[in-house]
C-alpha cells in the first residue's frame, strides 16, 4: 500500500468509519455513511474520498462498489496527519432548550474538545430522563460524527450521558484543571489563568445555564477543585458562553494561541 500521502493530493469528501471497519486496504461504510456517499453525494465507483476511524488514522480511498447496504472503499494510502490539540479539554454545558446543545456540540469539536459532558443543574431548561435522553444523547453523537467530519479532526471525540452537576464534579481526577464558567463567577479575566496554571494538559470546563450557577453549586464546585471564571461584563447566552470558553482553554492551554507545552505522550 502506498505510504503517506501530501496535502495536496487529499479529496474534500471525508468520511467518518468505525474503527471495526477499517482494515489495511478496506474500508467498510454501512448506516448514515452509506447513505450520505451514495443517496446526498452521489458517489460512483472510482471517485475518491478521505476516511478517518477517530483513533487517529486517516486514509484516502477509492469507491470500488455498493454491496447492499455497504459501500467497500479500497484504501490507497494513509496521510499520517492529525490536527489534534496537546489539550485534552472536556465540555460539561448545562442543558438547555431547544437544538443549543446541538450546537454547543458541532462548534466545541470544531475547536478541538475531546469531550461533551452534557449536565443538569438546577437551573437547566429541557431536562430529559430515560429513553428521551438516550435519544437525545445518540443525536449529539451524530453531530460530533459531522463536525468532526468536516473539521479535520483525526480523533473522534466523546459525547457522554447526561450527569448531574455533583456527579460531574465529584468525578473529576487530580490531574485535571476544573474551570467553571457562569454568571456571577469571579470577574478575573481567563487569560490569567495560564500565569497561574502555565504547564496545562487536561481542562474540564463547566458551563452554567441561562440563569448561571446557584451559589451552592458554585461553592459544590469548589468543594471539588475547579475554579469558577468570568467571560466579562456582558451577559452571554449559555450556547455563546460554551463556545467561548472552549475558544478560550485552547487559547491558554492548546493550538489556538501560543505554542503550547509539549504534552506527555498519551495512555493508550
Amino acid at each position: 500500500m502506498q505510504s503517506a500521502l501530501s496535502a495536496t493530493q487529499l479529496p474534500k469528501i471525508r468520511i467518518y468509519v468505525d474503527p471495526s471497519k477499517l482494515s489495511a486496504d478496506r474500508a467498510l461504510l454501512d448506516g448514515p455513511a452509506h447513505h450520505h456517499l451514495k443517496n446526498v453525494l452521489r458517489f460512483k465507483p472510482g471517485d475518491e474520498l478521505i476516511v478517518f476511524d477517530g483513533c487517529g488514522r486517516e486514509a484516502v480511498g477509492v469507491l470500488e462498489m455498493y454491496q447492499g447496504e455497504n459501500a467497500v472503499v479500497r484504501v490507497v494510502g494513509d496521510t499520517d496527519t492529525s490536527t489534534e490539540s496537546a489539550l485534552e479539554l472536556t465540555i460539561a454545558p448545562c442543558l438547555a432548550k431547544g437544538k443549543k446543545i446541538d450546537l454547543v456540540v458541532e462548534k466545541s469539536v470544531e475547536i478541538g474538545a475531546d469531550r461533551i459532558c452534557p449536565i443538569i443543574s438546577e437551573r437547566s431548561i429541557g431536562r430529559v430522563t430515560g429513553e428521551p435522553a438516550i435519544n437525545r444523547v445518540e443525536r449529539w453523537r451524530r453531530v460530533a460524527i459531522r463536525a468532526a467530519e468536516q473539521s479535520l479532526r483525526t480523533q473522534m471525540p466523546v459525547v457522554e450521558r447526561i450527569r448531574k452537576l455533583d456527579e460531574f464534579a465529584a468525578a473529576k481526577p487530580q490531574d485535571v484543571l476544573g474551570l467553571v464558567f457562569t454568571a456571577g463567577a469571579s470577574p478575573d479575566p481567563p487569560a490569567t489563568l495560564r500565569q497561574r496554571y502555565p504547564n496545562t494538559f487536561k481542562v474540564s470546563a463547566i458551563i452554567g445555564p441561562e440563569g448561571g450557577l446557584t451559589q451552592d453549586e458554585i461553592r459544590l464546585c469548589r468543594k471539588h477543585g475547579f475554579i469558577d471564571v468570568g467571560l466579562g461584563p456582558r451577559i452571554l447566552r449559555a450556547e455563546t458562553a460554551a463556545i467561548v470558553a472552549a475558544a478560550v482553554c485552547q487559547h491558554l492551554w492548546g493550538d489556538l494561541g501560543r505554542k503550547a507545552p509539549e504534552a506527555p505522550a498519551k495512555k493508550d
